[in-house]
């Protein structure tokens, strides 16, 4: 096998990715030859879709959890976000089409992007439904500017957001965050779900790459 991609089923206001995040950041910089590519999936949509304040009770449940897990807390701001009457709407596709046009205009920095995004909203409570907070992030750190009239206008049915929200669901991706292997041929030979421990989740990497090496050598003897 000459090469292993990951892409990575990923959505912004997914808190169990954020979560994942130092994991996967140090996954990567110990792996720079690997490429990573991030599929937003749209966890919040259609029904699912509403304030943050409604949220909050939820939120403030799942946030014990998820801590517990992943060793990662959600920031102070954050919380106050959720107690606001007027608390931003809680909906992945302006995000999604941010990532989606970051991946566009600088590939090699969409994760990054991704991340940094992330933890603006849950560790600073950025309302991510506004051009400011998509403004201050890409100036803050190098990165192009965005179109971000279409990012904050953008729901589950504009182009770009619905076609990535496909090509997650026909990757069979169902939840985040997901590690999907794929080979040379673009193919999936492996999925990783939800280990937070950098060194076990290495460990399932090399499981899965060495499985599927096995099977090709298997395969060239047959």
């Amino acid at each position: 096998m000459k090469k292993v991609k990951i892409i990575y089923g990923h959505d912004t206001l997914c808190g169990w990715c954020f979560g994942f995040t130092p994991t996967l950041d140090a996954f990567v910089a110990a792996h720079p030859d690997i490429e990573i590519d991030v599929i937003p999936g749209g966890l919040i949509k259609g029904d699912r879709v509403g304030s943050y304040a409604d949220m909050a009770g939820y939120v403030a449940q799942a946030e014990v959890k998820m801590t517990a897990v992943t060793g990662r807390a959600i920031g102070q701001p954050f919380r106050d976000m959720l107690q606001q009457e007027d608390a931003p709407l809680s909906i992945s596709a302006p995000p999604s089409l941010a990532i989606l046009q970051m991946k566009k205009l600088a590939p090699g920095r969409a994760l990054e992007f991704a991340h940094i995004l992330q933890d603006a909203h849950f560790l600073n409570g950025k309302d991510l439904n506004l051009a400011a907070t998509y403004d201050e992030i890409c100036d803050a750190h190098g990165f192009p500017g965005l179109d971000t009239a279409a990012i904050i206008a953008a729901t589950e049915e504009t182009p770009e957001v619905a076609a990535s929200y496909n090509e997650s669901a026909m990757l069979g991706i169902q939840s985040y965050p997901t590690i999907l292997l794929i080979d040379e041929e673009d193919t999936v030979f492996g999925q990783i779900d939800s280990i937070y421990d950098l060194d076990a989740f290495t460990e399932r990497f090399y499981q899965v790459v060495e499985t599927k090496i096995a099977g090709d050598i298997r395969a060239t003897l047959s």
